[in-house]
């Protein structure tokens, strides 16, 4: 799963982004409103975390936006407010503009942690199943199903299998899908993609990813 992290506090960013790197979450980092309409508008997320008070652009103009549809890759994805304001006017202001969840600073990582799993498991209510034709990617066991074979992928093949599924219209560029499934960096000329793109067709056939 991928989430945006828009937060302009550098120490916060660090611990956020670490632990939930330790949970196999990948996890962008926007450090102002600026980076964060940049990200929306090139990349889909499964969940974003997003601060109020942000330099340059605020956190409920972002939200506004998002929900009327300016970043389409990402118009319904859920919103968790992080926020160390304590009026209630901003957080019920929040959630009118279509915020899912808010969680006041400071808080427990933990409570962090479940209330994301939360919003995922609300996300994908009613199935543990991403289906596409007769392709089933069960987002809990990481089982891949082609037709009656069944295969147990890897964290990466996961990853990338559901990247594709989730926007199967969509053509990636080797840069976006290296954002997509990896928490590392790697250098432009790194094969890795190919790699596990090679994994992915022996296991779904060459004409299920071009």
């Amino acid at each position: 799963m991928k989430l945006l992290l828009i937060e302009d506090e550098p120490l916060l960013v660090e611990t956020i982004q670490t632990r939930l790197s330790k949970q196999h979450y990948v996890v962008d980092v926007a450090l102002d409103g600026e980076e964060a309409e940049y990200a929306l508008k090139e990349f889909s997320y499964d969940l974003i975390l997003l601060d109020l008070g942000l330099p340059k652009r605020p956190g409920l103009v972002i939200l506004d936006a998002l929900r009327k549809g300016d970043f389409v890759l990402n118009t319904q994805t859920p919103v968790l407010i992080l926020t160390a304001r304590n009026s209630w006017q901003e957080r019920v202001e929040g959630l009118k503009k279509g915020a899912d969840d808010y969680l006041g600073k400071p808080f427990q990582y933990e409570e962090l942690l479940a209330r994301i799993e939360a919003l995922l498991r609300r996300k994908h209510a009613g199935s543990n199943t991403l289906t596409v034709a007769h392709f089933e990617l069960n987002l809990e066991t990481k089982l891949l199903r082609v037709g009656q074979q069944t295969y147990n992928l890897t964290l990466t093949e996961f990853r990338l299998a559901y990247v594709l599924l989730s926007n199967p219209d969509k053509v990636f560029s080797k840069e976006a899908l290296l954002a997509r499934i990896s928490d590392q960096h790697y250098d432009r000329e790194s094969n890795v993609i190919e790699v596990y793109i090679r994994k992915l067709r022996k296991m779904m056939g060459k004409q299920a990813i071009e």
